[in-house]
């Protein structure tokens, strides 16, 4: 089965694997952003698997989403391991960028940084 979600980027979601694709500056730049967090924190915090990137493109392994809230020790952890999420706009308390594999809290959409987030105020 097939799903699509919506917002700065269209999403596809497919039976393993989620893809991600750039609608505009913001999604661009947030494709480019979680490649870099990847890359910098993957074996330091719990981020959604990435497979590759291209041209602001992201293909990520698929996860669970039945969650009904993410604890906010989890959100401090990640905050903690990793500094571009430590400003006051990231949205790292909706359950919606979380999924849970196991036990483990896994976030999904590490694509904002502080650069990202001041361009949701802005009209580009």
């Amino acid at each position: 089965m097939i799903s699509f979600k919506y917002s700065t980027r269209l999403i596809i979601i497919l039976k393993n694997i989620v893809i991600k694709i750039p609608i505009g500056k913001k999604g661009y730049l947030q494709g480019l952003n979680e490649k870099y967090i990847w890359d910098k924190y993957k074996n330091i915090t719990s981020l959604a698997e990435l497979k590759w990137m291209y041209l602001g493109v992201v293909c990520q392994k698929r996860y669970d989403t039945e969650l009904l809230t993410v604890p906010n020790i989890v959100v401090r952890r990640i905050k903690s391991k990793v500094p571009e999420f430590n400003f006051s706009d990231c949205d790292l308390h909706n359950s919606e960028n979380w999924g849970i594999e196991g036990k483990n809290y896994i976030l999904l959409d590490y694509g904002i940084n502080q650069e990202i987030a001041n361009l949701y105020h802005e009209h580009i």
